[in-house]
């Protein structure tokens, strides 16, 4: 990507052009202060710190399992840097949540025929074994659900692989929304594109994917009953394949409240599925698995980190346009993509406006949520506490926006309107300064899965950028090696400073932000 650095001179020069552009470009009902964007990519260009933060979450930090050490810990870091950016009322909100994990020791080696240590990652909240397991593994996939009550009186400290080899992986990247104009919504329901979308499929592609799906659910009527067989029999390990290829472990988290699970962990498919082989061709195999695991319980909450940008609009200086991105991760790797990328961005934006001396008319609102892997907790217990219902109904008709930073990596090419064609004109016109930086795309439709849907699922507005997705599905969402080398700087800065304009913006404007007139507000 070329360098988005600006001179002096180069920054005039774009200034002068958008002031001289045709004015049907921009609607006219929107005002854009060019000046202050030339400001915003000054200082979000010349002087970031978008990196810094970055690096702080990913290698410092590493990964953020919500109500973890390490979560807590980076939850605090970002509460006391918000604070030395002179942000208002920085703090942290808890939420309830149930008790921390960490993995504190792994291994995983098969012993015979041969030696070789093994790729694979506990699931989170997974108990440690009773110490190291060495034994052949027990095969209890493809067995009907009384094949696998014939087990019973010898699954207690037994390795058990719960699952065929692994033949379906994870292979393509979701689509991008189709012709970056359709993202397939429709906007009466409200239907949202996710990662697993698809708009050709033909008759015979829907008829394979019904008949996987009934395969799939009757495969899971039986790994249902192989568990609770694990569980009674007090199994010492349970083995899974992970769907990712090349050594991406897709691993997540187990009950994190059950104290009788068994401890579980997820392999990569190659290795998997060679011992699965090994013992087909009815070759002995000796594995040997160790888990230590701590859970947490001297807090059991979750956090979320809330700071902002006072209004000083005596009308409207209680209206509320926000910028959010989950602070959470996955705990095996560094949850670069998934979501320092976001977090640092949601970070940087405000500190732009920060240096920058703004006077909002509205106030301008921080939130790093915690619990959103685990099913958006943080936002929606947020929702649930200021928007939500007849005592907050003052909240919910001075909330004007939220703007979240989540799926995908890289740059902001645009954004999802979520089916309310109200808000083209304020996207169109406060995305046209950073055309240069390749940021003008609007799709008519929405994308699921994240914390926007919190505020949306509250009539309120709520919208995502549209980021790349070239590996983020396969290589990168929730696996082993979403790291700090999968992230670009100088993406981080481009998706500064469209955010920290787009803030700036909704904040300034005469009205709040329209919104969709088929979600009614509650």
């Amino acid at each position: 990507m070329k360098n988005l650095r600006f001179s002096t001179a180069c920054l005039s020069f774009v200034l002068v052009f958008l002031l001289v552009s045709p004015p049907a470009t921009v609607p006219q009902q929107e005002q854009v202060d060019l000046e202050m964007v030339a400001k915003i990519r000054e200082e979000g260009l010349e002087r970031s710190q978008v990196w810094k933060t970055f690096s702080q979450l990913v290698d410092v930090f590493g990964p953020r399992l919500t109500a973890s050490p390490a979560f807590n810990a980076a939850a605090r870091w970002a509460r006391d840097e918000l604070r030395g950016w002179g942000m208002d009322d920085a703090h942290l909100e808890s939420f309830e949540f149930g008790r921390g994990w960490t993995l504190q020791g792994f291994t995983l080696e098969m012993l015979e025929p041969r030696y070789m240590p093994l790729m694979g990652y506990p699931k989170a909240w997974s108990p440690s074994t009773k110490g190291p397991i060495e034994t052949s593994p027990l095969m209890l996939a493809g067995l009907t659900s009384n094949e696998i009550a014939a087990y019973q009186g010898q699954l207690s400290g037994a390795i058990v692989m719960t699952r065929p080899e692994e033949t379906r992986f994870i292979t393509e990247d979701r689509d991008y929304p189709p012709d970056y104009r359709d993202a397939g919504v429709n906007p009466t329901t409200n239907q949202r594109w996710s990662p697993t979308s698809r708009t050709d499929a033909s008759e015979a592609d829907r008829a394979q994917q019904e008949a996987q799906r009934q395969a799939a659910r009757q495969a899971r009527a039986t790994q249902r009953d192989a568990a609770q067989m694990l569980r009674s029999e007090g199994a010492g390990v349970a083995l899974e394949p992970s769907r990712g290829e090349h050594g991406t472990i897709f691993v997540l988290g187990q009950n994190r409240d059950d104290d009788n699970s068994v401890p579980t962990v997820v392999l990569a498919s190659e290795h998997y599925n060679m011992i699965t082989r090994l013992m087909e061709r009815n070759v002995d195999v000796t594995l040997r698995v160790n888990i230590e695991s701590r859970y947490h319980e001297d807090d059991t909450n979750g956090y979320n980190i809330i700071a902002e940008i006072p209004g000083v609009d005596p009308e409207i200086g209680d209206e509320i346009v926000m910028i959010g991105a989950h602070l959470d991760s996955w705990h095996s790797a560094a949850g670069a993509t998934d979501n320092a990328d976001g977090a640092a961005v949601t970070l940087e934006a405000m500190r732009i406006l920060k240096a920058l001396s703004i006077k909002p008319r509205r106030t301008i609102r921080l939130a790093l949520w915690g619990g959103e892997e685990q099913g958006l907790h943080g936002s929606r217990r947020y929702v649930e506490r200021y928007l939500s219902g007849v005592d907050n109904a003052d909240a919910r008709d001075n909330f004007s926006v939220y703007f979240n930073l989540d799926p995908g990596a890289g740059p902001i090419k645009g954004f999802f309107l979520e089916g309310n064609e109200a808000v083209r004109p304020f996207f169109a016109a406060n995305l046209e300064p950073f055309a240069d930086l390749n940021s003008t795309i609007l799709t008519a439709g929405g994308i699921c899965c994240t914390d926007h849907l919190s505020f949306i699922d509250e009539g309120l507005p709520g919208f995502q950028p549209i980021h790349s997705y070239d590996d983020y599905d396969v290589r990168t969402h929730h696996t082993n090696v979403d790291s700090y080398e999968r992230i670009n700087k100088e993406d981080l800065e481009q998706a500064s400073v469209v955010m920290a304009s787009l803030l700036y913006h909704a904040a300034m404007r005469d009205k709040k932000i329209p919104r969709n007139p088929e979600i009614g507000a509650h």
